[in-house]
C-alpha cells in the first residue's frame, strides 16, 4: 500500500465576521476529517495582529491526522518577499522546511512560491475579469485586470473551479488548458441548513421581532453590487405604491454598517421606512428559521458565483436572485432569477411571490432537493481523489 500523503491546506484568515468563504473552509475541513483518516493534513495560515484570538477562530479538528500551524507573522512581509519577489519564504521559513506532497490554497487567493510540492488553488470566480470594477463589459482581449491572479493561475499545478462557469472563465480570459482545471463545487452544510422545526421558527420570530410576512435581504451589504439591495428597496417601494404588498415587510439581516443605514434612509425617502426592519447580525443557528419564515430571500447580485443560495434552498425558502450563469448553475429551476438592477423585473418577480401561493409552495418544495446534491461529504471525497491523483504523480 502506498504511503500516506502529506497535504498542506492554506486557509487564509477570517475577518471580523465570517464570510461565505470562511464557512466554506470550515465545512471542507470538517468533511475532509470525516472522509480521509489516512493522509496527513496540516492546516496553515499566517497573520500578525490579534494573533491568539484569530488563531482560536480557525479550525482545530480533533482528527489524529490533522495538525495546525497558525504562524504569527506579518502578511506584508510575505507579500513583499514571497508573493512579489518569488523568495520561498512560506515554504522554507513559515513551514520550517517541512516537506509536503500537495499544497492547496483552499480559501482562494495568491499562491506562495512552493517548489517542493504539487500546488492547487481554489477559484470561486474570476471577478477581476468577468466583473470589471470600472463597470465596463467583460472583454477577453483586453489587458488582464489582475496580474497577480493570473500569476497564481499560471503557476499552480491544478486549479479547483467551483463551477463550470468559473472553469470556462479561466479558459476564456487566461487561456488555460481545460485539463488543468477540476470542477469541484462549493456546497451546503446540510446539518445546519435544513428546514427548521416549528419551535425553531417560533424562537427566531420572537428573538428578532419578525413580522408575520416579509421579504428578506441578507448582508453583507458591501460592496453594494454583491446584494444590489438598493434595487430591492426600490422594487419594494414600487409594490407599495401599487398596493400590492398585502402586508409584507422588508427585513435586512446582517451587521449594521454605513451602507445599510443608507438603504434604510432610502426606504424612508421612498415612503416605506416604517415597513422596513433590520435585525443586526444573526447567529448561524437562527438563519434557517429566518430564511424559512420569509416569503422570499431577495438577492439579485451582480457578482456571486456558484453556490450562493444553496443554504436558502436547503431551508425551504423561496429564493429570488440574479440570472448570472454561475448562480443559475447552482440554483437551477429551484429559484426565480432576474437581470441584476432591473427594477421592473424585480417588481414583477416579488409581486408573483406575493400573489401566487402555488409559486411559493413549489419553490419551497424544490429547494431542499436541489441543495441536497451539494453535500460537503461528496465534495470532500472529490478533493481527496484530486490530492491522491496529483500527489502520486497523476494529473
Amino acid at each position: 500500500m502506498a504511503a500516506p500523503l502529506s497535504i498542506a491546506l492554506e486557509l487564509g484568515l477570517y475577518v471580523e465576521f465570517k464570510r461565505g468563504i470562511d464557512y466554506y473552509v470550515d465545512n471542507v475541513v470538517e468533511a475532509l476529517a470525516g472522509a480521509d483518516a489516512r493522509n496527513r493534513y496540516l492546516l496553515f495560515s499566517y497573520f500578525f495582529r490579534d494573533h491568539a484570538r484569530k488563531a482560536a477562530r480557525l479550525p482545530h479538528p480533533p482528527a489524529a491526522n490533522f495538525g495546525t500551524l497558525y504562524r504569527r507573522f506579518p502578511e506584508s512581509l510575505v507579500r513583499a518577499l514571497d508573493l512579489e519577489r518569488g523568495l520561498p519564504l512560506v515554504e522554507k521559513g513559515l513551514l520550517a522546511g517541512r516537506g509536503f506532497d500537495v499544497y492547496h490554497v483552499l480559501a482562494g487567493g495568491r499562491l506562495p512560491h512552493v517548489r517542493g510540492a504539487k500546488t492547487v488553488v481554489t477559484f470561486f470566480d474570476l471577478a477581476p475579469e468577468a466583473f470589471p470594477v470600472d463597470g465596463s463589459a467583460p472583454d477577453p482581449g483586453r489587458k488582464i485586470s489582475s496580474p497577480s491572479t493570473w500569476d497564481t493561475a499560471r503557476r499552480a499545478d491544478r486549479l479547483v473551479a467551483t463551477g463550470d462557469y468559473t472553469k470556462n472563465d479561466l479558459i476564456r480570459y487566461y487561456g488555460l488548458p481545460e485539463e488543468k482545471i477540476a470542477v469541484i463545487p462549493t456546497g451546503v452544510n446540510l446539518k445546519v441548513f435544513r428546514e427548521p422545526s416549528a419551535e425553531e421558527r417560533a424562537r427566531a420570530r420572537a428573538r428578532y421581532a419578525l413580522p408575520e410576512s416579509y421579504f428578506m435581504v441578507i448582508g453583507p451589504f458591501v460592496p453594494p453590487r454583491r446584494t444590489n439591495a438598493e434595487s430591492t428597496v426600490r422594487a419594494f417601494a414600487a409594490l407599495n405604491r401599487a398596493g400590492r404588498l398585502a402586508g409584507r415587510r422588508l427585513v435586512f439581516v446582517g451587521a449594521r454598517n454605513a451602507h445599510l443605514e443608507g438603504l434604510l434612509a432610502l426606504a424612508a425617502e421612498l415612503g416605506v421606512g416604517e415597513l422596513c426592519a433590520a435585525t443586526g447580525y444573526a447567529a448561524l443557528e437562527d438563519l434557517p428559521a429566518l430564511y424559512a419564515l420569509s416569503d422570499g430571500v431577495v438577492h439579485p447580485t451582480s457578482v456571486e458565483g456558484f453556490g450562493y443560495g444553496l443554504e436558502v434552498l436547503a431551508c425551504g425558502a423561496p429564493f429570488l436572485t440574479s440570472d448570472l450563469p454561475g448562480v443559475l448553475e447552482s440554483v437551477g429551476d429551484a429559484a426565480l432569477a432576474v437581470t441584476p438592477n432591473d427594477v421592473p423585473a424585480l417588481v414583477e418577480a416579488m409581486g408573483a411571490l406575493i400573489e401566487e401561493p402555488a409559486l411559493r409552495a413549489g419553490l419551497r418544495a424544490k429547494g431542499p432537493a436541489r441543495a441536497a446534491r451539494y453535500s460537503y461529504a461528496r465534495i470532500a471525497e472529490r478533493l481527496v481523489a484530486l490530492y491522491e491523483s496529483l500527489g502520486r504523480g497523476g494529473r
